[in-house]
């Protein structure tokens, strides 16, 4: 889905991104209502999914006039369009025992949900289940019941859209693979949605192969100078597809893993600037030879351990040519030496 926008009521010079939201939502500001706040944090409720942060939400926005809504309208950028709605709610406000505050919300004229009564410092959220009945026109209205001493309030909304994509989704082998890469090394990437899809929001570091027939699949992980540490992740070897692996400058400990000689689709393998170590997978060593891997792996703190297998194959390789050159040559001279003496 497609977000048309974030709102929230506060008066901020930045817009809350990654480090304060875990979904990395982009919040917009709307200071068309008036609004009450808090310094205290607002807590999500357990469970809670949406976890709207705690800076969006210690702002909520009140009508001008106590007995107005809140009104938020849009409209439908196609006959077809469907949106879904979040709107997240937490009392900001201690209320004394003669106050109250309790609404309702309609859509276009319709019970939508109600009546909610927020919880002071405990965000809820109430969202759609299912797209919104299709409308040329969208007017979402939070009113005030009866009973309630107080005006409605509204801290943040979020409003989707349906985007129908022409491809199909990433194969979920790599997804988890991917999403647990992610995980294990606590990378700070905008990774959102689908790896793969749409083809011109692909992941940062990840090239996939589209076909008209097959899910796309990850056929190249670039993590070059993103910080990783600790040993290489075994769940790389998910990527069953990947055919181009960059790892090079990190922090990488630990040895070469034998997973990565099984790789059959593997080309191109880079290691360098690592702190690796142990010996390298024979395998490996093999198709870097025939020339069905390009691999690289230099400057390594531990090079000297590392370059072993590669340093013993090297001097194989440079005795066996010695030993040519001295044959050449002792055959050389005996055919000399026979025609001296014709």
């Amino acid at each position: 889905m497609d977000s048309i926008f974030s709102w929230l009521i506060v008066n901020i010079l930045c817009l809350p991104r990654y480090g304060y939201d875990v979904y990395d939502r982009v919040w917009r500001p709307n200071n068309y209502y008036d609004y009450v706040n808090t310094s205290l944090r607002i807590y999500s409720q357990s469970g809670d999914n949406y976890q709207p942060p705690s800076i969006v939400m210690s702002t909520a926005a009140t009508p001008r006039n106590d007995r107005s809504p809140l009104v938020i309208t849009w409209e439908a950028e196609n006959a077809t369009s469907e949106y879904y709605i979040y709107m997240h709610f937490a009392e900001v406000e201690k209320l004394n025992a003669n106050q109250s505050r309790s609404f309702n919300i309609t859509i276009n004229g319709k019970h939508f949900y109600g009546p909610v009564v927020p919880q002071y410092l405990y965000a809820t959220t109430v969202y759609s289940q299912s797209a919104l009945m299709m409308a040329k026109k969208y007017e979402v209205s939070i009113f005030k019941t009866e009973s309630s001493t107080l005006p409605p309030i509204l801290n943040a909304v979020e409003i989707y859209s349906v985007k129908n994509l022409l491809q199909s989704e990433t194969d979920q082998q790599d997804v988890d693979a991917i999403t647990k890469i992610k995980s294990t090394y606590g990378l700070k990437r905008n990774w959102q949605g689908d790896p793969c899809v749409p083809q011109a929001y692909s992941w940062e570091g990840l090239t996939c192969s589209y076909d008209r027939y097959n899910p796309p699949r990850i056929i190249s992980l670039n993590l070059s100078s993103s910080g990783l540490t600790g040993e290489i992740s075994a769940d790389i070897s998910n990527l069953v597809m990947l055919q181009c692996l960059d790892l090079s400058d990190n922090y990488l400990t630990g040895s070469v893993p034998y997973f990565l000689s099984q790789m059959e689709d593997l080309m191109v393998l880079k290691l360098e600037r690592n702190q690796l170590n142990g010996s390298i997978p024979a395998e490996l060593i093999k198709r870097s030879k025939d020339g069905s891997l390009l691999l690289s792996l230099g400057e390594n703190s531990k090079k000297n351990n590392i370059a072993v297998p590669i340093v013993a194959s090297f001097c194989g390789f440079f005795i066996l040519s010695l030993t040519i050159a001295v044959i050449m040559w002792v055959l050389r001279r005996t055919t000399q030496q026979e025609k001296t003496k014709g």
